[in-house]
């Protein structure tokens, strides 16, 4: 339909226009935000280019748009030791290519679809959010993204996932997946209902992080309590499990952090990624033993689904241990082949973690987990050395953070890229690093 390439082609003037007249982070927002919920999931396979999709058109405008309206040159942004993991998680595939004699322009390629997917994002959190004033706007955008997709969302859970089907002639996925319940839950223009499903789970987060702190009573007249409640029942509503712990973590977080005061079991969330990284791709924790606790917790079919995903783990790990340090590459050379039929044993494969660790190593695992990671880290870090912080300047960031973190868990179990995450994690890192600089100044003149 002509509704797919004037949306994906469109999108880079779009952005171009939302930077010269809106204030650079707020351009940031519209792009990114607006173009991941309302963009054709599909894409363009050009000729000697990275496929042209929607994470394609959103770097490319952020790109343009930058430089065009000259507020990347007015932005005060200078690379800094921070920035290391992200820049080794967008070459790593260089190194991989080139180790498995793939050939450089493999390796350049695969590094160029990284930068735009995962780096690009990245450095517009890092250039245009650098203080708690601008976070705050973000978490704005986040909040009124979950608004904008909850009517959506409810239309879709009523009448069947069409509206992909409506505006852009297509359904992006398998449309049994999304019948739930003895019903339906919403993708809209998403990869998947499980995308969905976590998106609406943490913009609820936000928003109830915002009203119990008073940091926002209402948005364009809505109060926000009235959005919470609308957002939380969206979330429960899209039948999804995942979205259910997120939403679960999310609020409870909350609570955790401001009423009683214990930032140690948000850092135990955080570090529970690397961890259980480790201790699945080394196997060190049994399948079996995870299946049991989830089937106290979930029904025949979840425990299933999960057992399913632990399989795919179980055996990508072994064929990935055979080069652990930097990986197989592409081209499917790391999957796992029944040494008496030579066919693939397992058709697919879900778990973002375990496609990195698969395809680049333990280098590319642990730069991308480092990279995401880093800003909520130091956000936890500068609450607990700052006893006297305020409250704003808490809530804004520590929200943020649980959003990232509930990224990078779903991320342990399935495999879909969200933009919006990777602009909150640089735009996290870059409020570590103003005000790292402020006391820095600050104990320099005293």
């Amino acid at each position: 339909m002509l509704t797919i390439p004037l949306m994906l082609f469109g999108w880079i003037p779009i952005s171009i226009f939302f930077f010269f007249t809106l204030k650079p982070h707020r351009a940031v927002l519209f792009s990114v935000i607006g173009g991941w919920l309302f963009l054709p999931m599909t894409g363009y396979d050009l000729p000697g280019l990275p496929i042209y999709s929607k994470s394609t058109a959103i770097a490319v405008g952020l790109l343009l748009a930058g430089r065009l309206s000259g507020q990347r040159q007015a932005a005060s942004f200078h690379w800094r030791l921070y920035d290391l993991p992200m820049i080794l998680w967008c070459l790593c595939p260089i190194a991989t290519s080139m180790s498995n004699q793939l050939g450089l322009y493999d390796g350049l390629s695969s590094s160029f679809t990284q930068i735009l997917t995962w780096g690009i994002p990245y450095l517009a959190g890092r250039i245009y959010f650098t203080n708690t004033e601008t976070l705050r706007d973000l978490c704005l955008g986040v909040v009124i993204g979950g608004l904008l997709y909850m009517p959506l969302c409810l239309y879709e859970i009523r009448m069947s996932p069409q509206l992909s089907n409506m505006i852009y002639g297509f359904f992006p996925h398998s449309f049994e997946q999304h019948i739930r319940y003895g019903g339906f839950r919403p993708i809209v223009f998403m990869q998947h209902g499980i995308m969905v499903a976590l998106w609406m789970a943490t913009t609820t987060s936000v928003a109830f992080w915002l009203w119990r702190s008073k940091e926002s009573s209402h948005i364009n007249g809505i109060s926000m309590s009235v959005i919470v409640a609308g957002l939380a029942i969206t979330t429960i509503l899209c039948k999804t499990a995942s979205g259910w712990i997120a939403l679960i973590i999310g609020v409870s977080s909350y609570f955790m952090l401001n009423t009683f005061s214990m930032l140690l079991p948000l850092r135990l969330l955080l570090l529970s990624i690397p961890g259980y990284i480790i201790l699945r791709s080394t196997g060190l924790i049994s399948a079996f033993n995870l299946e049991m606790i989830a089937s106290h917790f979930f029904d025949a079919d979840r425990v299933a689904s999960f057992g399913i995903r632990l399989f795919q783990e179980d055996l990508f790990s072994i064929k990935a241990l055979e080069r652990p340090l930097l990986g197989w590459g592409g081209y499917g050379r790391g999957w796992p082949i029944d040494p008496e039929t030579g066919q693939q044993m397992i058709q697919m494969i879900d778990a973002l973690w375990l496609i990195t660790f698969s395809t680049l190593g333990y280098l590319g695992i642990a730069s991308l987990v480092t990279a995401i990671l880093a800003g909520p880290w130091f956000v936890f870090r500068a609450i607990k050395r700052n006893a006297e912080i305020p409250v704003s300047n808490k809530t804004i960031p520590a929200s943020l953070s649980i959003v990232v973190i509930l990224f990078m868990l779903d991320s342990l179990i399935n495999g879909m890229t969200n933009p919006i995450y990777i602009v909150i994690s640089g735009a996290l890192l870059s409020w570590h690093i103003s005000n790292h600089d402020t006391q820095m100044k600050g104990n320099a003149t005293t």
